[in-house]
């Protein structure tokens, strides 16, 4: 049976209206703030994924379009076997594989380019929660990182669950400056992208 729908009577909006907003004011981030104030936490926000065979451009158009720079790659057991990013789809990669296996770009698809889930960095949530923003700055900076995930495990099975995220780009959001690292002399074009990108 199809639904039936009403449409809502419209009120003027008056002059000298206001928004609302939180009846508690943001909280200011600093450096020794919890490092929860910075973690992207995936109970409030959902994480985007995608699959191995898609191809590249398509998974880049879904970052731009949902407002993400990392999709999160999973099989058909709908587990994660890789990460992608905007620097990824962007970077080296896809032109080496242009230019070496002869493959149109149109072709490269996101397995090709993706971080595998062997290479991905995880925090502990456990150590996690008593971090403060600045360990989690240095922590990306020894991984030469721009994102970490933070995994729960469950005890009786040892099964790790996602459970949110850290990226330099909401942690300079959030302090209101840049703490990416300084850029270090790169060891390969790919590395040099991910520093200045």
């Amino acid at each position: 049976m199809p639904y039936s729908f009403e449409t809502i009577a419209c009120v003027t909006l008056e002059p000298q209206s206001t928004l609302g907003h939180p009846t508690t004011p943001p909280e200011i981030v600093k450096l020794d703030s919890p490092a929860a104030a910075v973690m992207t936490n995936f109970k409030v926000v959902h994480p985007i994924t995608t699959r191995p065979e898609v191809a590249i451009d398509v998974a880049l158009k879904k970052m731009k379009t949902t407002g993400i720079r990392l999709l999160f790659v999973m099989n058909d057991a709908d587990q994660i076997i890789g990460l992608i990013t905007a620097k990824d789809i962007m970077g080296e990669r896809p032109i080496q594989i242009t230019q070496q296996m002869q493959v149109p770009r149109a072709d490269i698809t996101v397995a090709a380019v993706m971080t595998p889930q062997p290479d991905i960095c995880a925090l502990d949530a456990q150590a996690v929660r008593d971090a403060r923003v600045g360990d989690i700055i240095e922590t990306l900076r020894a991984q030469a990182r721009q994102h970490a995930l933070v995994v729960k495990t469950d005890k009786a099975t040892q099964s790790q669950r996602v459970i949110g995220m850290f990226s330099t780009s909401q942690i300079n959001k959030l302090l209101g400056y840049n703490v990416t690292p300084e850029v270090h002399p790169a060891r390969s074009l790919a590395a040099l992208v991910e520093q200045i990108v």
